[in-house]
């Protein structure tokens, strides 16, 4: 109490000279307790099936398959402030009338808070502009109006949180440039992030670097080394229908609790199951029989993760990440 009353006599003192306008002590708050602050997050990837789909059944699905109002439910109880969607939002095509019939269904209800990452099956249809004019600016705010080959590749903020969004897609990038050192993409990454120097980074890509199956993309390295020179974070992917986390790594794929980038690969959408094959080196955490969702709570110099699975695949990962 003595200490608070010397506090409050000092910032009493410094108003009266004019050498403040605060008069308020400043806030304090116990070591790991959550702010109000601190925006929470969800992120997943590999959503929506076709309404041709057999297994569609009205958008509600079946078990293993077209889970997407499960997961969007899930969603929608969290109360995100952003949805990162990493991915193959549409199958089988990424057409717009699929769009509007079925993803639009569900998680078309968080549209408006929703920044998008285009996948391998949004280019199913030429040019992915059935997801291009689905998203609009959303997916391509630097081509405002940009309907069909567009770059796919943006930043922005969330709380005290720099967020890349990268085209994994690097065989479909309008003009053949892919994700090469050198390249339009690498080169705008290399900008941002030195433009950005925010304490915690995180980057939204379909493609996954890692993945203990077929589905680990080199074609994404030189973006990773990238990555690792401008300090970022987090990187979350999709493609793999399945749920694996890794410890923080270089880009060469040797383990740094240090300076190591985390991916986690969400794609528990609702689409359907992938398994594993040959579990990858520093894979910690690996769920391929799950739906659901991740969610993240972004703190200033911090993140907290947790999956929220669907009732009828229970899993449970966890943890807390510091930043660079």
């Amino acid at each position: 109490m003595a200490t608070r009353s010397r506090t409050l006599a000092v910032y009493g003192l410094l108003f009266v000279l004019g050498l403040t306008s605060v008069v308020a002590p400043p806030k304090t708050q116990a070591a790991g307790t959550p702010s109000v602050d601190d925006p929470v997050v969800v992120a997943v990837g590999d959503i929506a099936c076709a309404p041709s789909d057999p297994e569609f059944n009205g958008g509600v699905g079946a078990p293993g398959h077209c889970r997407m109002t499960t997961t969007s439910d899930l969603a929608t109880q969290i109360a995100p402030a952003s949805v990162f969607m990493l991915g193959d939002a549409q199958y089988n095509s990424g057409s717009l009338a699929d769009f509007n019939g079925s993803y639009a269904r569900s998680w078309g209800r968080l549209k408006p808070i929703t920044r998008p990452a285009i996948g391998n099956h949004e280019y199913g249809t030429p040019g992915g502009g059935g997801y291009f004019t689905y998203f609009g600016d959303a997916a391509t705010p630097q081509q405002p109006g940009c309907v069909k080959d567009c770059n796919g590749w943006y930043s922005f903020g969330v709380g005290e949180w720099h967020v890349v969004v990268l085209n994994s897609e690097c065989a479909k990038i309008s003009g053949g440039t892919g994700c090469a050192v050198g390249s339009p993409q690498q080169q705008w990454l290399a900008a941002d992030l030195a433009a950005h120097p925010a304490k915690c980074t995180v980057v939204l890509q379909h493609r996954p670097r890692w993945s203990s199956n077929s589905f680990a993309y080199a074609d994404v390295a030189p973006l990773l080394d990238t990555m690792h020179r401008g300090g970022v974070d987090l990187l979350l992917a999709g493609h793999s229908h399945s749920y694996e986390r890794f410890a923080p790594q270089t880009p060469s794929g040797e383990r740094d609790d240090v300076n190591g980038i985390r991916e986690i690969v969400v794609g528990t959408g609702g689409s359907f199951h992938s398994g594993f094959a040959t579990i990858m080196p520093n894979s910690l955490v690996r769920e391929s029989q799950v739906f659901g969702v991740l969610k993240l709570t972004l703190r200033p110099a911090s993140y907290d993760w947790a999956f929220v699975a669907a009732p009828e695949t229970p899993f449970t990962d966890s943890g807390t990440g510091t930043c660079h």
